[in-house]
């Protein structure tokens, strides 16, 4: 596929992307603040669930705004916005792209964060007082210092030099047909050519390639570790009522399966496709594939927790379908909830 059709296809999925990162975002906000009894028996969870779906439709307007493309072009692999801000100065223009690299490891901490109350909320329930009050605010300060790490390595650690400035100059030039003036970039290089032309690894690159590789570490050591424990523990019923426990792999389920998703469609090809200009492997625009996964991804997630959440699918089968005997089901599960002991509520 050309470049040019490349640039297309981003601009058509950028709009689709955030037209439907609105829309499943605020109908799931629309769920979760209802007062359905399933809100009420999620706890602090839902605190949670509200926060990473504003964060998502900010991810949405960073994309919609910034206009990512990806290439791979002289060894190097170039993040590039089409949005610059002139008016902001150098400096300010230069922290623009590294928000996006923010936000894209703020989506695989948040992650992180889910399955650590999963843990907690199945092992240890008498610790879930953490994540109310004042302490849910230091849980989402801690994973936004994670995403600010990553990008301040990012702008720190992955300098523009002359050689990537004519290398995007380039690729700007005569693979899009832009104007460099219009676009910024960060440029991920790990090695350059001294005076002799030998090729040596750039320390800096290689000290942010080390920061990107221990946040992804962290993250994935927490969803793994987490995510084995809470499995284990669910199988064993603990005294739980069946109904408490069907809520709670409904839960899990959604967590497993909203992971899974981006881990095989973003943050492994991610990997690799850092890892291609170690290897002088020159993917070129065909690495917008990753660009266009990025934009439509935040759309797709709220519908997997909308559908794998029995509450939240029943609603919205109710609303199509406009069941007549819509309010006397709802009636019912309200009476069986309250069957419910109150310590097993809290247990979310």
């Amino acid at each position: 596929m050309s470049e040019s059709r490349w640039l297309e296809l981003t601009d058509l999925c950028g709009k689709i992307g955030f037209s439907t990162s609105i829309f499943s975002n605020s109908l799931l906000l629309f769920l979760i603040c209802g007062p359905k009894t399933t809100n009420r028996q999620i706890g602090s969870y839902r605190n949670l669930l509200i926060f990473f779906s504003i964060f998502t439709v900010f991810y949405s307007c960073v994309e919609i705004l910034l206009r990512p493309l990806i290439h791979i072009y002289d060894d190097t692999l170039f993040l590039i916005q089409r949005k610059r801000f002139e008016s902001w100065g150098k400096l300010a223009t230069r922290l623009v792209p590294t928000t996006y690299c923010g936000c894209y490891a703020m989506s695989f901490t948040i992650f992180a964060l889910q399955f650590t109350h999963r843990f907690i909320a199945t092992c240890k329930p008498h610790s879930l007082h953490y994540f109310d009050g004042k302490w849910f605010f230091v849980w989402i300060f801690a994973a936004f210092s994670i995403a600010c790490s990553w990008a301040a390595a990012a702008f720190f650690l992955f300098p523009q030099t002359a050689r990537t400035f004519e290398s995007f100059k380039f690729v700007m030039n005569h693979n899009y047909g832009i104007n460099e003036s219009l676009a910024d970039y960060v440029p991920y290089k790990y090695f350059y050519y001294d005076e002799l032309a030998v090729k040596k690894p750039d320390i800096k690159n290689m000290l942010g390639v080390c920061q990107h590789l221990l946040v992804i570490l962290f993250s994935y050591t927490i969803l793994f570790y987490c995510g084995t424990r809470t499995y284990l523990e669910l199988q064993k019923f603990r005294g739980i009522s069946t109904k408490t426990r069907d809520l709670q792999l409904q839960l899990f389920r959604a967590l497993v399966v909203q992971t899974t998703f981006p881990m095989i469609f973003m943050y492994f090809p991610t990997g690799f496709m850092f890892a291609c200009p170690f290897f002088g492997l020159e993917l070129g625009a065909t690495t917008n594939y990753q660009t266009i996964v990025a934009q439509l991804y935040p759309g797709i997630d709220p519908l997997i927790l909308i559908f794998l959440i029995d509450g939240y699918r029943n609603t919205i089968k109710n609303w199509i379908f406009c069941r007549r005997n819509a309010s006397r089901e709802n009636s019912s599960y309200h009476e069986k909830s309250r069957r419910i002991s109150p310590s097993e509520a809290t247990n979310f």
